[in-house]
């Protein structure tokens, strides 16, 4: 009889987490190998600084932005990293409970002396697990990247930038596995979650540009995770524990729902 859904699910995912890996630990070998191009540029600064301000919203203080940390600021942890993350926690929430629910797999599963409730957190347990192997290759391949590449990088930095990553990719993906539960619509949880993550990165980019909407950011999921550049000025706690407390409520209520609605067969 099945009990251990944490591991099972793991053992179902391990290809895409195992690839999923690989391509973070490339990206960061990939940033951290282009930087001393950037750094090394002639004149480079003063092109960032007559940009357009909303591009330079994208990429940060052009001073900011040829150092090593300010570069993987505004090319990893501002776009690239947070859409890896994402793709693979919602991907991943989605499939959870709603995707198990659509393939008739889910009342197999409910069928065995399990509680709703163990079979939920496990499922999140195992996805948390799973964005924390990505985070930590992704981790790798920027401190190896610097490395190779012979710059110094701050470890106490990109480790909390790293951090930031890993609880806003658990906030999307337990997000799309809350709503799934709730639901038992794959789509609807995809969906939501996707427009959450994107709308957020829209507003969060552009409402920093507008001044007398720059208040308003906080509303952006983004905000939270990285509106205070976390490599380079550390973790704001406050957004932090705002990022948690979202996930609580979702998951919270997902057990809730899941718990009294009817499994479709």
């Amino acid at each position: 009889m099945l009990r251990n859904v944490y591991l099972k699910t793991l053992r179902d995912s391990r290809k895409s987490v195992l690839f999923y890996s690989i391509g973070t630990v490339a990206l960061g070998l990939y940033v951290t190998l282009f930087y001393p191009t950037i750094r090394d540029a002639t004149g480079f600064t003063d092109f960032l600084e007559d940009l357009p301000e909303v591009f330079q919203a994208l990429i940060g203080d052009a001073e900011t932005y040829t150092t090593a940390e300010g570069f993987l600021n505004a090319e990893v942890f501002s776009f690239m990293g947070p859409l890896i993350v994402s793709v693979f926690a919602i991907v991943a929430g989605t499939a959870a409970i709603a995707g198990e629910e659509e393939s008739h797999t889910l009342d197999q599963l409910l069928a065995n002396p399990i509680s709703r409730t163990s079979v939920l957190l496990q499922k999140a347990g195992a996805l948390l697990t799973g964005l924390l192997v990505l985070s930590v290759a992704l981790g790798i391949g920027l401190v190896a990247g610097s490395k190779f590449a012979g710059f110094d990088l701050s470890i106490t930095g990109t480790a909390q930038a790293i951090v930031s990553l890993y609880v806003f990719g658990a906030t999307m993906g337990l997000l799309a596995l809350s709503i799934g539960a709730a639901t038992g619509r794959k789509g609807l949880a995809g969906g939501v979650s996707a427009g959450v993550g994107i709308v957020g990165f829209l507003l969060d980019t552009f409402l920093s540009v507008v001044e007398a909407l720059e208040p308003a950011r906080f509303i952006s999921v983004f905000y939270y995770f990285n509106s205070n550049d976390v490599i380079l000025n550390g973790i704001n706690a406050a957004h932090l524990l705002a990022l948690i407390g979202i996930t609580g409520v979702a998951v919270a209520a997902a057990v809730w729902q899941f718990g009294r609605r009817d499994v479709s067969v």
